[in-house]
């Protein structure tokens, strides 16, 4: 609940005064002197039109302070944000060729195990959007078109093992798969983020002409390169060059950390390159606080002019 204009509530200031001096000069009384108070005091007996003689002043006031209470419009905003053009969507091309069944970070744990997390937690963040699936080895496979069941898309990537293909690396395949799924997206912002560990060696198709065709046709491209703990396996020149052709950024990752702020990095991006609009619907609550204001001042007329009217 919020008011449009609370500086309007300083008026009830002044009204608070005025009933004030009100009750203070009912208070006051002529004092008269006599000997015998038992007459008086059956003549003054209280009726209901003396004990109820303040009601008028006191529904004229709480009409006055019902209206400015309307005129500080009184609302309840019922806020809702929308991203123009659908939003994101995103198709994440994910390489689950045997290589990445190497473990890291001493043996810990596997790349396949770490980027299954990593690339889980950057789905929960794309709450609102489109979230398709591919994956490749030798060849390249769409395991879930764009939808906005994200928990479809985590089930599937949980089980992502080597062996749905022949064995390989395929950045080129994967990442025409991964066009061929958003290409024909409406969304305002198309983003293919393409996760490998080795080199292309598999496949009819380039990444560098994917990456053309990435780029003729408005879509972005982010690379991320899992790298060994020695630092090789990727072609990091050829994953640059995929991306900045597209207008994305490339990352290396060595670790699980490392990996985890790439994406992070990338829905952030995207998140300020695509900003919001905001719409805010309000339910107003002063239309009825003037009703109310309205119905108090006619019975305070009523009531003036008919059973509690006094005598000038």
């Amino acid at each position: 609940m919020t008011l449009m204009f609370p500086w309007a509530l300083l008026l009830l200031l002044p009204l608070a005064l005025l009933v004030w001096r009100e009750v203070r000069a009912r208070r006051i009384s002529p004092v008269l002197v006599v000997a015998d108070l038992a007459p008086l005091r059956t003549a003054a007996r209280k009726s209901w039109r003396i004990r109820l003689r303040a009601l008028p002043t006191i529904l004229r006031a709480l009409a006055i302070a019902v209206a400015i209470l309307a005129f500080a419009r009184p609302r309840q905003g019922l806020t809702v944000t929308t991203v123009p053009e659908e939003g994101i969507d995103v198709v994440v091309a994910f390489d689950v060729s045997s290589s990445m069944t190497s473990p890291i970070e001493g043996g810990r744990t596997t790349r396949l195990e770490a980027a299954r997390t990593v690339v889980t937690d950057f789905v929960n963040s794309l709450k609102g959007d489109r979230v398709g699936l591919v994956i490749f080895q030798a060849r390249a496979l769409t395991l879930a078109p764009l939808s906005g069941d994200l928990a479809a898309i985590r089930s599937r990537i949980g089980t992502l093992q080597p062996g749905l293909l022949n064995d390989g690396t395929a950045i080129g395949l994967g990442l025409s798969e991964a066009i061929g799924v958003i290409k024909e997206s409406p969304a305002k912002s198309r983003v293919v983020v393409l996760l490998t560990d080795g080199e292309n060696n598999a496949g009819t198709i380039t990444p560098l002409q994917a990456a053309r065709v990435a780029q003729a046709l408005g879509i972005r491209v982010y690379t991320i390169g899992f790298q060994g703990q020695s630092g090789t396996g990727t072609d990091r020149q050829q994953l640059a060059t995929m991306a900045e052709a597209t207008g994305g950024r490339t990352y290396d990752a060595r670790t699980q950390a490392e990996l985890a702020r790439a994406y992070n990095d990338i829905s952030t991006l995207e998140r300020s390159r695509l900003g919001e609009r905001r719409f805010t619907r309000y339910n107003e609550f002063a239309p009825y606080l003037a009703i109310v204001a309205v119905g108090l001042l006619a019975t305070d007329g009523l009531l003036r002019s008919t059973w509690l009217r006094t005598q000038p």
